[in-house]
């Protein structure tokens, strides 16, 4: 593995998720919402949130559980 300037990294126990956040406008009131969609490396399965609460809590989750 490389940093961004070429430079060898040593290999970590880790995960990579990619997160995707965004504000969405509720119909029935003014309020915008965040949503988030959560996904282990680039292949996993895409996990939908309804709140960033729901998203932290499920990715601690899975943190604790590794």
């Amino acid at each position: 593995m490389e940093d961004d300037h070429g430079a060898s990294l040593p290999l970590r126990d880790g995960r990579v998720y990619v997160l995707r956040v965004w504000h969405e406008a509720e119909s029935s009131t003014p309020l915008r919402q965040w949503r988030a969609t959560l996904r282990e490396g680039t292949h996993g399965e895409k996990r939908h949130f309804a709140s960033i609460d729901d998203c932290i809590e499920h990715l601690y989750g899975e943190l604790v559980r590794r």
